[in-house]
């Protein structure tokens, strides 16, 4: 697999990021917190989704803050092919939580999944590995360098067994277990089964259902016969019961017949009556809107004199004249009441415009007079800054000068931290150096005291022998020159410290005094920047000063207008309030006429209505003396229909036919009572017969299903078998499969391991089938890497995640380390003194010399970056927080 190209937008402190890769060693450079590490976080998170976050993190977290959408887009070669994974997040704008709403994985253009599920495990399964499998081969995290060492057994097994694809083996025989297990399960249950079965077959079979079921069947045919007999008896009663009723029916309809005309004739004389009072009432009216009339003929003809009119011939005519009049005149004064109201807002506008100039005269002056004071101000604190400029830049000068003093001149300042380093490193040396020397000449000395000891017994200090013929005194002698030589020495390495300890102290205080100049010229700078921002604000005030006077002088301009306007319309008002008086008087006369000439024209109206009613009240007396005429025609009528009816009646009695009608009922109902007696029991033989088939059934069911259960029980035994083989069978290959990796690993381990500590006090490494790990020295002296020194303990951790790295390219059915991720190692050096980077740098080439095409390292390290092939510098906006990628 090769990197090509990563796109991100709106992740961690990265904007819009558009990056490509080549192949070789890429370094990714920038200080800390500039976002280096957030570009290998988003290429991880493009492939393997939300799962590639630390389980302390959500999607949220590594989006921009305020931004409502973000993606990544990671493109990459595998095996001839071009593949590209999408991942796109929105932002919840109320909870501020994120989701993944797109993740799309295309092989050469073209979309393969477009569901977030579905692309994590295409992407698992075509690296062979999952996101914990990345980390512990090809992605070192920072801060996770020694993952793999620190690890308890069971986790590192897991760990590495799942990078070797050898962990599937053992899934595989937990599945068989649970398998074997649950066929037993199953095994148990088919005997359980088949026992009950064969229980319930015997007690069927004891209740003989075959006799039974014939008795109850011959039963069942005597009663259906007797209901035959029943039925026929039930309909001779039902036939004599219906002619009865006809007769009795048509009795009771000539009764109603009757009942009912003697009810007309009692509603045609209430009719009557109804008609009589009506007609009495209508004429009683009539009388009363004759003298209605007569009242409103008096009231016109006084009336008639106001609007100069003889009679109410024409009075719709005088009406519309007077209207169009009072309408003219009303117009007229109105006209005049616009124009003094006019005339009034006019006036009472030009007041509100001139407090208006007033109001903006008095805001102008007060504007000049602040912004004045503000001037004085404003170059108060200019003199008060100018002075601070130059009393911080003499603070400067003097940490320049104390700086001198202690022997570094400006530019050697910068070099700082590189002398710094060089002072610790020496120190380091010397320290150790010291330990060593200062052992050698404890056990000097242990070793001439003992010798000392034996002399004195007159033995060999080596053997413990008589001293005939020994050189011990000789070697003695050696012993003890070469403690005195080792004490000079162990002196001399102690004057160094001394001088070592007097430079540190120094590069303390040179580094206080690169402090204060550094927050000094900080300082200085926001300093002059409010001397900017102060001279800027005081060109800005005087600005306004001369823009607000140049306001003054037009609002008195104006104020001078607005009172020459007021006094104009002051004299116009007068002349309209008389023209308003006399218009309104005209009005008020027409108007009066124009009423009493409405009042004539409804006088009329009303007098003409009555009359209408009087008429119609007249015909309505007329209509009431015919419908009573009509009614005692109707009286006569029913009178005779009922003599009809009781001819119809004859001589039948009512009574006699009714207890015929109950003498026949009864017998019916004991018919029909009989007959439910035995259609019961005829249901209860036939639920009886049902039963005992329903037993019958069952029974044959209980059968066939026995001759099952002894198939399956069969079948469950041969697959019990083959899952304890199969089980049996994966356990066997793993532990070969381990046993062949772990030979393999241990292999490569101890090669990279020589090439990486040749000539050191480490002769190789010892890796066991539970994968731990033992470093031997020199001596044969077995050590544990948790006991290595920092530095030592992580460059062992990389030849350890470089071997697995190796292991996995030459594996079965793989192409090679092209085939796997690239190589990425996140701030590698962090726990390196300069001697394990400069090994680490030897690992890096080593990798590279084998084949690994890329591989990215993120680093601050100049050596690292002198030895990539390309490199990346990440810079990071202090005002707008948003990181960007430079190519070097």
């Amino acid at each position: 697999m090769k990197l090509k190209r990563v796109r991100v937008e709106n992740i961690r402190s990265y904007i819009d990021l558009d990056i490509s890769f080549d192949d070789g060693v890429t370094v990714v450079s920038g200080v800390n917190g500039s976002g280096k590490s957030s570009l290998l976080e988003a290429c991880f998170t493009g492939l393997f989704g939300s799962r590639a976050l630390s389980k302390d993190f959500v999607i949220s977290d590594i989006i921009r803050k305020g931004a409502t959408k973000a993606s990544i887009v990671v493109d990459f070669e595998n095996q001839g092919n071009y593949y590209s994974i999408e991942q796109g997040y929105k932002v919840d704008a109320r909870s501020g939580k994120a989701s993944n709403n797109r993740s799309v994985f295309k092989v050469n253009d073209e979309v393969m999944v477009d569901q977030a599920n579905q692309t994590y495990e295409a992407v698992k399964a075509l690296l062979k590995m999952d996101e914990e499998a990345y980390t512990n081969c090809v992605y070192i995290r920072q801060g996770e360098i020694d993952v793999l060492i620190n690890a308890k057994t069971k986790d590192r097994q897991r760990m590495i067994d799942g990078l070797l694809q050898i962990g599937k083996l053992e899934e595989y025989r937990e599945r068989a277990s649970s398998a074997r297990v649950g066929v037993g399960r199953h095994q148990r249950e088919a005997d359980s089964r088949l026992k009950d079965n064969i229980a319930d077959i015997e007690v069927l079979e004891d209740s003989k259902p075959y006799q039974l079921l014939n008795g109850l069947r011959t039963e069942v045919t005597g009663i259906e016969k007797a209901i035959l007999d029943l039925g026929s008896k039930k309909e001779r009663a039902k036939e004599l019961i219906e002619s009865i009723g006809d007769r009795i029916g048509k009795y009771s309809e000539i009764l109603e017949q009757k009942k009912k005309a003697d009810s007309e004739i009692k509603d045609f004389k209430t009719n009557i009556s109804k008609e009589h009072a009506n007609i009495e009432s209508s004429r009683d009216q009539v009388n009363s809107g004759n003298n209605d009339i007569l009242a409103l003929h008096s009231s016109n003809v006084s009336l008639f004199g106001v609007v100069e009119v003889a009679d109410g011939s024409d009075i719709e005519g005088c009406v519309t004249d007077l209207e169009k009049q009072e309408v003219s005149a009303r117009d007229g004064f109105s006209g005049v009441v616009k124009k003094r109201e006019l005339a009034l807002n006019n006036e009472a506008a030009q007041n509100n415009f001139l407090l208006n100039l007033n109001k903006q005269l008095n805001n102008s002056v007060g504007s000049i007079r602040i912004r004045n004071e503000k001037v004085v101000f404003a170059k108060n604190d200019l003199k008060k800054y100018l002075e601070d400029v130059e009393q911080i830049g003499s603070f400067i000068q003097n940490k320049y000068g104390d700086a001198k003093e202690l022997g570094f001149v400006e530019d050697k300042l910068d070099q700082i931290d590189d002398i710094s380093g060089f002072v610790n490193e020496k120190q380091t040396k010397l320290h150790g150096k010291e330990k060593e020397i200062s052992a050698t000449v404890v056990e000097l000395e242990k070793k001439i005291q003992k010798s000392k000891d034996l002399l004195s017994k007159g033995l060999c200090p080596t053997c413990g022998q008589d001293l005939q013929g020994s050189k011990v005194c000789e070697e003695n002698a050696g012993d003890e020159d070469r403690k005195t030589e080792l004490i000079n020495e162990l002196e001399l390495i102690r004057a160094d410290q001394d001088k070592i300890k007097v430079k540190v102290e120094l590069i303390r205080n040179v580094r206080d005094i690169i402090k204060a100049i550094a927050e000094a010229e900080k300082l200085l700078l926001l300093k002059k920047n409010e001397i900017t921002s102060i001279e800027k604000g005081i060109e800005e005030h005087l600005s306004s000063i001369k823009e607000e006077n140049d306001k003054v002088i037009d609002i008195e301009k104006q104020i001078d207008e607005c009172k020459r306007s007021i006094g104009e319309l002051k004299s116009g008002m007068e002349s309209l309030k008389s023209e308003e008086t006399a218009a309104q008087e005209f009005h008020g006369k027409l108007l009066h006429k124009l009423e009493v000439a409405r009042q004539i024209r409804s006088n009329i109206l009303k007098a003409r209505n009555i009359q209408n009613n009087i008429n119609r009240l007249q015909d309505g007396v007329k209509n009431g003396l015919e419908k009573i005429e009509l009614f005692e025609s109707q009286i006569n009528e029913r009178k005779q229909r009922i003599l009809k009816l009781d001819e119809a009646l004859g001589g039948v009695d009512l009574k006699e036919l009714q207890a015929d009608m109950s003498q026949y009922e009864r017998a019916y109902n004991g018919i029909v009572s009989e007959m439910g007696m035995r259609d019961m029991r005829k249901g209860e033989l036939h639920k009886e017969i049902g039963r005992i088939e329903g037993n019958i059934q069952r029974l044959n069911e209980l059968k066939i299903k026995q001759k099952m259960l002894v198939n399956k029980k069969d079948f469950l035994a041969a697959v019990y078998g083959d899952a304890e083989e199969l089980e049996t069978m994966y356990l066997r290959l793993r532990v070969e499969l381990r046993a062949k990796n772990i030979d393999a690993l241990d292999r490569l381990l101890n090669e990279i391991f020589s090439f990486m500590y040749t000539n050191n006090a480490y002769s190789h490494i010892s890796l066991d089938p539970e994968y731990n790990l033992t470093i031997y020295e020199k001596d044969g002296t077995p050590l544990e890497p948790k006991l290595l020194s920092g530095g030592e303990r992580a460059i062992f951790n990389l030849v350890l995640r470089c071997a697995i790295y190796r292991l996995l390219a030459h594996a079965p059915g793989s192409t090679g380390s092209a085939e796997l991720p690239p190589l990425i190692f996140d701030e590698p050096t962090v726990f390196l003194d300069r001697g394990h980077v400069h090994q680490l740098i030897k690992l890096i080439d080593m990798m590279r010399g084998i084949g690994v095409g890329q591989i990215l390292i993120v680093s601050h390290d100049e050596s690292l970056i002198d030895s990539a092939d390309h490199v990346f510098v990440v810079e990071k906006d202090p005002i707008t927080n948003s990181s960007s990628i430079s190519g070097k």
